[in-house]
């Protein structure tokens, strides 16, 4: 006798017959292994992630970096991660961006120091300068007239004077450009945490040592920089000071404290 709801001829099909007929037995082994693996992966994540987000917080609340190498590579691999923890206890994630470029800069910087400063080249993001800025554009980036408007105009007179090439570049075109005419060896980049995270792995991508100094604030316009951090990084961290003569403001390079 049929059922009810059997229509003649047509067979009833379960998930048991459509295993048994359709998936061959080994699959059952292999669907339920690959969900132990994709179990074993999560966790693993989360764990190694956790990791990573304490290693951060350490280096962020001390200014020091334990395991800086396996810090990095944490930080590389599982950035949306360790971000997501931030955020799911109330943390700003940006400092999960500030703690990478650090990390960069502290690992690079044996090696950027070993580097004559006539072989280094420094790129200015455009953003920097005043609003009236009368510099013209180049085919080797924003030509500073020095008009005083705002800090670049000093801070290329004093990289020149260490023989840095210096450069304001309005976009990273011009920066692979200069970098492909004059080959520079080493690099200290100006611009947003974005930008340099991604200019200094581009560069460690051809073996270049580079320094990122972290705008104070974002933008198009009118941005700012902790100009201190920027003199002591290119003066490798030597002591400089502030000298007026004839109403011009100069650096000099004093005694070396590092």
């Amino acid at each position: 006798m049929r059922g009810p709801s059997e229509i003649p001829g047509q067979r009833i099909y379960t998930s048991h017959t459509i295993s048994s007929t359709m998936l061959p037995p080994f699959m059952d082994s292999v669907f339920y292994f690959t969900g132990e693996a994709i179990f074993i992966l999560a966790a693993l994540i989360l764990i190694f992630s956790a990791l990573g987000a304490a290693l951060v917080i350490y280096s962020f609340k001390t200014g020091r970096f334990f395991m800086a190498r396996f810090t990095l590579i944490f930080v590389l691999l599982l950035e949306s991660v360790i971000k997501s923890l931030f955020r799911l206890f109330k943390a700003d994630d940006a400092i999960v961006d500030q703690v990478g470029v650090q990390l960069r800069n502290y690992i690079n910087w044996n090696k950027f120091v070993k580097i004559p400063k006539n072989e280094r080249a420094i790129f200015m993001p455009q953003c920097l300068r005043d609003v009236n800025c009368p510099a013209k554009l180049t085919p080797e980036g924003l030509k500073c007239v020095n008009c005083g408007k705002c800090g670049i105009g000093e801070a290329k007179k004093y990289a020149e004077s260490l023989n840095y090439r210096f450069f304001i570049a309005p976009g990273s075109s011009v920066i692979k450009r200069m970098i492909k005419k004059y080959h520079p060896k080493a690099i200290v980049g100006v611009g947003c945490m974005m930008e340099i995270k991604e200019g200094i792995d581009l560069c460690q991508g051809v073996d270049i040592p580079a320094i990122g100094v972290p705008l104070l604030t974002s933008g198009c316009v009118a941005t700012t920089v902790d100009w201190d951090i920027f003199y002591e990084v290119i003066s490798d961290y030597e002591t400089y000071t502030f000298s007026e003569a004839d109403g011009e403001i100069r650096l000099e390079v004093a005694t070396k404290s590092r």
